[in-house]
Formats: structure tokens, sequence, C-alpha cells
């Protein structure tokens, strides 16, 4: 599904990624580790489109999207999930709203419209929830809406940028198993994240990256 080659990031005089090459299977679920500045937020960034390689190839899908028109970026990122740390949820929308955002642009019936909502809120356990605005809930309900936001379209990939990121333990416990879940519906899911007790609690494919490069690649892994 995902192909990496020989990808590097450079920023004036300093490197965030040295020639990584990389392969993610359909399917997989994996993590990437590594302490802050060592290359996981850029990583993470080329694989929507947010970042540019400076050189390299980054293939999604048969489809090198480093060379990607802008205009073609939209579409790119309709065929996956993103999940941020901060959520990113619209406060003065409901969360049946914000769920359905991205999908009333497509064209589809109001009726497939809350199909598809209502299921996605199921899947993160909150279906009571619909109607309440994201100020009434609590951190881990609002990163689980924006779970919810981002597989109500059925994507095959799942981006999670330090989803757990504010979470305390029990809450980053329920989001990743929520993640685990939606791997296991065929879901590829790639997690990049500081979270050591989630890596080695979950026993997933383990990349670590260091000043850049991919210094350790371990399936049923442990943070270190």
């Amino acid at each position: 599904m995902i192909q990496l080659r020989s990808v590097t990031k450079k920023y004036k005089n300093k490197y965030a990624l040295k020639s990584v090459d990389l392969d993610i299977l359909s399917g997989e679920f994996v993590f990437i580790v590594g302490k802050s500045g060592a290359g996981k937020s850029t990583l993470i960034k080329m694989l929507y489109k947010e970042e540019t390689p400076s050189s390299g190839t980054v293939i999604i899908g048969g489809i090198n999207i480093a060379n990607l028109p802008p205009e073609k970026v939209p579409n790119l990122r309709r065929c996956m999930g993103i999940v941020f740390q901060d959520y990113k949820l619209l406060q003065n929308q409901t969360v049946y709203d914000n769920v359905a955002y991205v999908i009333r642009t497509l064209g589809i019936s109001s009726k497939e419209v809350h199909a598809r909502v209502t299921g996605a809120l199921k899947v993160v356990g909150l279906i009571d929830k619909m109607k309440a605005r994201p100020s009434e809930l609590s951190g881990g309900e609002q990163q689980r809406v924006s779970i919810a936001r981002a597989i109500v379209n059925g994507p095959p990939l799942l981006i999670a940028d330090e989803p757990t990121g504010n979470l305390d333990p029990k809450n980053s416990l329920e989001v990743m198993q929520i993640l685990d879940q939606i791997n296991q519906r065929g879901i590829t899911v790639i997690v990049s994240t500081h979270d050591q007790n989630m890596v080695n609690y979950f026993r997933k494919r383990v990349i670590t990256l260091d000043n850049g490069e991919i210094i350790r690649d371990v399936q049923d892994g442990t943070y270190e």
C-alpha cells in the first residue's frame, strides 16, 4: 500500500528525514516512535501531502504523491482518515455535524449521510452524544469524535499523529483500543506516538526513528 524510497527532507541546513526506505502493507498496524525531533511528524505529514520530500518518492496505492499537484491533494485525503493530537473539531457544531462535515460535500443523500455518521459513532461508542457540542465532551470523547470523522467515509488508510498526546492513561487506552478494532476491520492504521505504555501494551509493528533515519523496525515490538 505504502512505499517510501530514498525519502529525504531538508530544512535549510537541517535534515528532518535522511534517505528513508519503508514499506507498509495493506491491513498493517504500525507505530512510528522516536524522540522529539526524530522525524516522526515529518514522515506522517508526507503521507497526507502536508509535507513534500526534498528528494525521493512517496507511493500510496501505486501513485507517487510526492509529485501530486495541489489540486489533487483533496482527492488523496478523501481516501484516508487523519486523526490529530488536538482533535480539530468545529466547536460551534454538534458531534453529528462534525462527523458528517466531510461526506456532506460528496453529493450523497441525507439518508446515506445519516447511516454513515451513526455507523461511525457506534464504532467509537458515542451514538448517545451525537447532539452534544465538543465543549460538552471530555478530551477522550473529543478524540473519539475525530476518529469517527476519520472513518466515516470508509477509508482504507487511517493516520493518527500523536492521538493520545493530550489524554490520560484511561482515555489513551480506550482510543488505542478503538484504533485496534478499526484495524481488525482491514483498515491500515499508522500511529505516530510518544506513548511508551500503549506501544508496549499492543505489541504491533514498531518503527523507530532517530535523527531522521529508521534505526529499528520490529514486528510485535515494544517501544525500545
